[in-house]
């Protein structure tokens, strides 16, 4: 049950950062914004490995692949900056729903990155053309 309260408030986060990264937007170019973000959050990381976990940050072991998080984080950090401006925080997520749930489906059915497989079933379909119906509600309404 604690996993439900953390996802929603991890929703609440992501909905006022969005609009805080556009807010961003308006005084520096996309890839400032990045910057910024990603700094920022590099930095408060790097001070909480060191303070709460007290273990050295190093870099062996990992498969390279899960590196390019990096990239894909600069890529939602601007592209959720950019069209924040010009479609707002609540079409922005809403459309940003369908593409989550499309990737998280294939990535459950095919076990990519080590997940758990979970294969689709076409009796989950409904439930996706539900979602898919409720967001185009919200954008087109």
């Amino acid at each position: 049950m604690s996993y439900f309260v953390f996802l929603v408030l991890a929703g609440i986060f992501q909905g006022f950062m969005v609009s805080l990264n556009g807010q961003l937007g308006n005084f520096y170019s996309l890839f400032g914004v990045c910057f910024f973000v990603h700094v920022i959050a590099a930095v408060l990381l790097f001070l909480y490995i060191k303070v709460k976990e007290k273990k050295p940050i190093t870099f062996r072991g990992v498969p390279k692949y899960v590196y390019t998080v990096g990239f894909m984080g600069v890529a939602l950090v601007s592209s959720s900056s950019w069209c924040i401006l010009h479609i707002g925080a609540t079409e922005l997520l809403s459309l940003s729903v369908i593409g989550q749930m499309v990737c998280s489906a294939m990535v459950d059915h095919f076990g990519w990155f080590n997940a758990m497989k979970k294969p689709f079933h076409l009796k989950q379909l409904p439930s996706y053309l539900l979602v898919f119906a409720g967001v185009l509600i919200v954008v087109y309404a």
